[in-house]
């Protein structure tokens, strides 16, 4: 048994991890398939935050910008990932969020282990529970 030490998420099966789970999401992501391809940036954040000792600050805090507006702010993730593209015309520099909290003890609800295969069903769903998770884990703030 393996379980992450960012995120606690345990796998049973050898060789899997959460790194080997985002490589596929990230290869269906690139595949511009739908629902993969139009949830990169959400699925990009919620993995950065759940793996703080894989992130740069910098990727962290955009990270928590992004999942911030989403999820507390309640703006949509599609006009959110435009403007930070820098495509937008929102600066998100003077966007009023937060700083990111510090990193958080224990582990979120959910991780990238529970949302099994990445099923087209399913998956917008679960990312959404698994974006919210990683949320209220960083700001302590249920959601």
């Amino acid at each position: 048994m393996e379980v992450c030490a960012d995120c606690g998420a345990i796998y049973d099966i050898p060789g899997d991890s959460c790194a080997t789970r985002f490589d596929i999401l990230l290869a269906l992501d690139h595949s511009r398939r739908q629902p993969w391809g139009s949830h990169h940036g959400l699925a990009f954040a919620v993995y950065s935050l759940q793996h703080p000792s894989l992130s740069t600050p910098e990727t962290l805090d955009r990270a928590w910008r992004i999942l911030h507006r989403v999820y507390i702010d309640g703006d949509e993730p599609a006009a959110v990932l435009h403007a930070l593209s820098g495509r937008g015309s929102s600066a998100s520099a003077s966007w009023d969020v937060p700083a990111r909290p510090p990193a958080p003890s224990g582990w979120p609800a959910i991780t990238i282990a529970d949302l099994g295969e990445f099923e087209a069903e399913e998956y917008s769903r679960l990312l959404d529970a698994w974006c919210r998770a990683a949320v209220a884990w960083w700001s302590g703030i249920p959601l």
